[in-house]
């Protein structure tokens, strides 16, 4: 057995077979390392998949361990498990192939999966934060795990008391979701400009799946706040239990969203860009799920829209933070709410409470992996075995949406004018006026807007006073403008309407807008 990288050699021949059948796609003439342990991550939902995949860190640039993964196709929310394994370049082994062959390590995150089926011994942990909706003694039990992780002493004496006979079995580890939000603290301001935030709040949105649910109670919220907030001052992101999108298809939520989608809602994905949203969030209104007391143990003001007491354990940390937690009235005034929920302080201390060994869950998991496979632990240069750490999740890359239609309202503030923008919606705001660029999806919006962007063309869309293409303006009185200005200059033409049309005076030099003072100079024609 190899006791350090210093004796470790690559082999000329093929892999070694662990006992039992092996399937063809892992045909030993075809491999270069020889590895020393072979460990079956069993996947059951996208939840168990993203939990297994920060696990499977523990084993990072040891090459005497070969994570294989297999596909348990037995829930009905597995959709969109394959998607997220091929994202990571995984091609999962069938069930029914696992179960022909023996494991040195069989990793899980759901007792709901055959594990007792599978040769090798069982490590089991959560794919939540936590047991928040009990631990189902029976399931575990059926399970055999050779060791249950859990993330706190609170969730091993809870084990203990309704399972004593698994309670032998379990060993707190930590929770490596939790070290990885954690670790990516300081890329708050690169997930904040990757999600294009700017200068504006961002709100989240999480739910869990089912129908005491946020999105079940309250599915039009989204599409209300995208609508209600000033889009210079807040933005709206939402996290959707996988579950959701699994059940209804991906079709369908989507279509349901769609209102909130053309109105700016960053619909965040699964896998990495949740926990972006959240290390970049002022604030979170969700409910009983996971995301919820994340985003409450990260410090962000937190408040539960709904809260299904019948789902949760009521032992469990999220109950004990529903019971004491901030409300949010779903049918009130949503701006108020909102404005005042991001003032509150966060809970800063519940991390101690929900997740012992913060930063090392790694280290502990690696702990009890290589000792459940009987293989001693890589060693470094200085012969010791050297920490394993969470690293921050990445910055997400894709391009965020953006509205190309707005209400908007203006007000004299001191010397200048203040601008709020609204994503258009079927409620108005009293006193709005529309601003569009040509190319929105709803042809009206530029044929009826006050302020057109993207062309300086006043002649074709005749109900306009300004039109704005990057930073110039043209007014309908014949001025070419250019404006100097750190703001958007749809938002500086607003202000501009606002003090020459409205107001009636003469086009200034300078101008404050919404704190900022914007400069304008005659632009050559040619």
């Amino acid at each position: 057995m190899i006791e350090n990288f210093s004796d470790f050699r690559l082999p000329t021949s093929g892999l070694r077979k662990a006992q039992g059948r092996e399937s063809a796609e892992a045909d030993p003439r075809w491999s270069t390392i020889r590895a020393e342990a072979e460990v079956l991550a069993v996947v059951r939902t996208v939840p168990t998949a993203r939990r297994l995949l920060d696990v499977a860190e523990a084993f990072a640039g040891d090459p005497r361990v070969e994570v294989r993964w297999a596909l348990d196709r037995g829930s009905e929310l597995g959709r969109g498990v394959r998607d997220l394994l091929a994202a990571h370049k995984i091609r999962p082994l069938r069930l029914a192939q696992a179960v022909r062959r023996s494991w040195h390590l069989v990793l899980a995150a759901s007792e709901n999966s055959p594990l007792d089926r599978l040769d090798g011994p069982v490590f089991l942990v959560p794919h939540g934060a936590g047991h928040g909706k009990g631990m189902a003694a029976a399931r575990l039990a059926s399970c055999r795990p050779a060791t249950i992780g859990l993330a706190h002493a609170d969730d091993a004496a809870r084990l203990a008391a309704r399972a004593p006979d698994l309670g032998e079995a379990a060993r707190v580890v930590g929770d490596p979701c939790w070290d990885r939000l954690a670790a990516s603290r300081h890329r708050r301001a690169a997930y904040r400009r990757a999600l294009g935030t700017g200068d504006a709040r961002l709100v989240v949105l999480s739910s869990t799946w089912g129908p005491r649910s946020l999105f079940s109670r309250h599915t039009d919220l989204a599409a209300r706040l995208t609508a209600a907030l000033p889009w210079d001052s807040w933005r709206v992101a939402m996290v959707l239990h996988p579950g959701v999108r699994a059940r209804h298809g991906e079709d369908a939520v989507t279509r349901w969203l769609r209102p909130a989608l053309d109105r700016g809602l960053l619909l965040l994905d699964a896998d990495d860009e949740w926990r972006a949203g959240l290390i970049a969030a002022d604030a979170v209104i969700g409910d009983h799920g996971s995301v919820t007391l994340y985003g409450a143990a990260l410090g962000v003001p937190t408040a539960f829209a709904c809260f299904g007491w019948e789902e949760v354990d009521p032992e469990a940390a999220i109950a004990r933070l529903g019971h004491k937690g901030f409300y949010f009235d779903a049918d009130g005034p949503l701006l108020e709410q909102v404005t005042e929920l991001s003032g509150e302080p966060g809970e800063a201390p519940l991390a101690d409470q929900l997740f012992a060994h913060q930063g090392s869950s790694l280290e502990r998991i690696a702990e009890v992996a290589y000792g459940l496979m009987e293989v001693p632990r890589p060693r470094n240069s200085a012969g010791t075995t050297g920490p394993t750490r969470a690293t921050a999740v990445p910055i997400p890359r894709q391009a965020q949406p953006t509205p190309m239609a707005w209400w908007f309202t203006t007000r004299p503030s001191g010397t200048g004018i203040a601008v709020d923008r609204y994503p258009v919606s079927e409620s108005m705001p009293s006193g709005a006026r529309l601003l569009a660029h040509i190319h929105a999806p709803d042809p009206r919006h530029p044929a009826l807007a006050t302020i057109v962007v993207g062309t300086l063309d006043l002649a074709a869309y005749p109900g306009a006073y300004i039109a704005v293409d990057g930073d110039t303006l043209v007014l309908r009185s014949g001025e070419k403008l250019v404006a100097e200005s750190a703001l958007d200059p749809a938002v500086v033409a607003t202000a501009l309407h606002t003090w020459v049309f409205q107001l009636g005076r003469p086009i200034p030099t300078e101008l404050p807008v919404n704190g900022s003072l914007v400069r304008f100079a005659a632009s050559p024609r040619h």
